[in-house]
């Protein structure tokens, strides 16, 4: 393989795995940016400060009622408890080999990248980024989590008694991914299994594609949606590297 090829075949499998994560956060009742870039001012070098594969934001009463009255059921393996009440803020990273966020937001000044996505989420005042404020507290709180050696808990912070929000790193990578077993995520076989069980036959979801006939999902999305509808009728257990193997060749 090319080293061409391989760029092109690492693009896509990070292309997949991020609309998996994207779709799986969609159908939890998330409104998600993905590939989120931090941008430079004039003055400085080219290029970016950094990224983030995914920002997204959930309201505490949130729900998705069907017409005949049923509920889609979230994942309450990532979602919020009802009673918590708090507006829930992601900073996510999709990751095939290791637990880890990116370089820039690791280094010592990362919380100041971090304190610009809680920013773009609009849920904190300005003043709140002053020197004591929430929203440079909370900064500071999550690049202290991210940046140690083994996270017990998926890194979150929030106001304090204000309540009004809580802001999440949650890193989604494959159950063989580096350092699986000392820093706690979700991995990307659950988000395809929840997403396969909202996709199947006789599911609440099932009626929003049909694999031979216009399918309203786009792009990556769509061939997703499509691979599992194939799987469902081959009667095949879909898997991540199933997944990854059908839509980047």
């Amino acid at each position: 393989m090319t080293k061409s090829e391989a760029d092109r075949q690492r693009e896509c499998r990070t292309e997949v795995l991020e609309a998996l994560v994207a779709l799986y956060l969609r159908l939890n009742g998330y409104f998600c940016i993905t590939n989120y870039l931090y941008h430079r001012t004039k003055e400085d070098a080219e290029g970016l400060r950094a990224e983030s594969d995914l920002l997204a934001l959930r309201v505490p009463h949130q729900v998705e009622r069907l017409e005949d009255g049923t509920e889609q059921a979230n994942d309450t393996t990532l979602i919020l408890p009802t009673s918590d009440g708090r507006i829930d803020c992601l900073i996510a990273e999709v990751k095939e080999r290791t637990i880890e966020f990116n370089r820039p937001v690791c280094k010592p000044e990362g919380w100041k990248i971090i304190a610009d996505a809680v920013r773009m989420f609009g849920v904190l005042p300005a003043k709140e980024f002053d020197n004591d404020g929430s929203g440079t507290i909370i900064a500071r709180a999550l690049h202290s989590q991210i940046t140690a050696p083994g996270w017990k808990q998926l890194p979150a912070a929030g106001d304090g008694e204000k309540g009004r929000v809580c802001l999440r790193m949650p890193v989604f990578a494959p159950n063989t991914a580096k350092h699986a077993r000392d820093r706690k995520f979700i991995s990307l076989e659950h988000c395809l299994e929840f997403v396969r069980l909202r996709m199947r036959p006789g599911q609440a979801c099932s009626a929003y594609y049909r694999g031979l006939k216009f399918s309203p999902w786009r792009g990556t999305t769509r061939r997703i949606v499509n691979f599992l509808d194939e799987s469902c009728g081959k009667r095949q257990t879909p898997t991540v590297e199933l997944l990854l193997g059908r839509l980047c060749v």
